[in-house]
């Protein structure tokens, strides 16, 4: 049986290191800007968290350099999955045209690796929710 570790995400070490060049751009520390980084979180949202718990003096301009993080970490983790995808090559646990608890599967991502497209009921026929192997369900 061929085991294959967890799906990577992104690790505090990841986004510390997507911190220090934004960090660098602010003149600023990148372990504080780190610890109040969530994921999904824009530059505006962060730049409020860092001057209300970090006491950090941020301007305008400094929202659109925050904005950049969330993307350096996004691409950070694709980089890592992809890794994970060539030395693992996880395989479908179902097949295309199967039903799933999701809804249908009508293909394999060419986008998100190791995900299904599966078309969801009561969605419009172009729509089609991107489903992680691992978070199949069989119906």
């Amino acid at each position: 049986m061929n085991l294959i570790p967890p799906r990577p995400t992104a690790t505090r070490e990841m986004i510390l290191e997507c911190c220090k060049p934004i960090a660098e751009k602010l003149e600023a520390d990148a372990e504080t800007l780190a610890q109040h980084y969530s994921r999904h979180m824009d530059g505006f949202d962060l730049c409020i968290e860092l001057a209300k718990w970090a006491g950090w003096d941020m301007q305008r301009d400094d929202i659109d350099t925050l904005d950049e993080l969330g993307h350096l970490v996004d691409e950070a983790e694709r980089i890592a999955v992809r890794a994970w995808f060539e030395e693992y090559n996880p395989q479908p646990p179902f097949a295309i045209g199967d039903s799933i608890k999701q809804g249908l599967i009508t293909g394999i991502s060419s986008y998100s690796l190791a995900c299904f497209e599966v078309k969801v009921e009561g969605q419009p026929d172009t729509s089609r929710m991107i489903v992680k192997f691992e978070d199949t369900k069989a119906a």
